[in-house]
């Protein structure tokens, strides 16, 4: 994932909150979407704004854990959800898991920068034994 697609992803949903806005969907089911899009717009800042990737090979290590998890139950959560919502065809539950899959996109680039990261720190001789 390219910070430009990052960027279109925040700029699409947004786009896409505002015309369920428009479709009359009702203030509590709006809440969520709202909550949804404000998430993603968080994760982007904060892979673009901040320091977050660890130095050290036991940091780097915990982190790719982490977000591996974190991946592995997004995915999880939007495979079950995916059958509720073509089943209901509500646009505001498939706004919701289609932001869901750009956090995915997300996380994975995160994951990938990891990855390359944790590469890049640990030592030559660990890789050759």
């Amino acid at each position: 994932m390219e910070i430009r697609q990052m960027i279109q992803d925040v700029a699409r949903a947004k786009n896409d909150l505002a015309g369920l806005v428009l479709d009359g969907v009702t203030p509590q089911r709006l809440k969520r979407c709202t909550s949804a899009v404000a998430d993603l717009e968080t994760g982007v800042s904060e892979i673009l704004g901040t320091a977050w990737i660890p130095q050290t090979v036991s940091e780097l290590t915990a982190a790719i854990y982490c977000v591996n998890e974190n991946l592995r139950r997004l995915q999880s959560d939007v495979e079950d959800a995916l059958d509720v919502v073509i089943e209901r065809a509500l646009p505001d539950e498939f706004f919701r898991v289609s932001t869901a899959m750009s956090m995915g996109r997300l996380l994975e680039y995160q994951l990938d920068v990891l990855m390359n990261a944790l590469a890049l720190a640990t030592p030559k001789t660990k890789w050759t034994n």
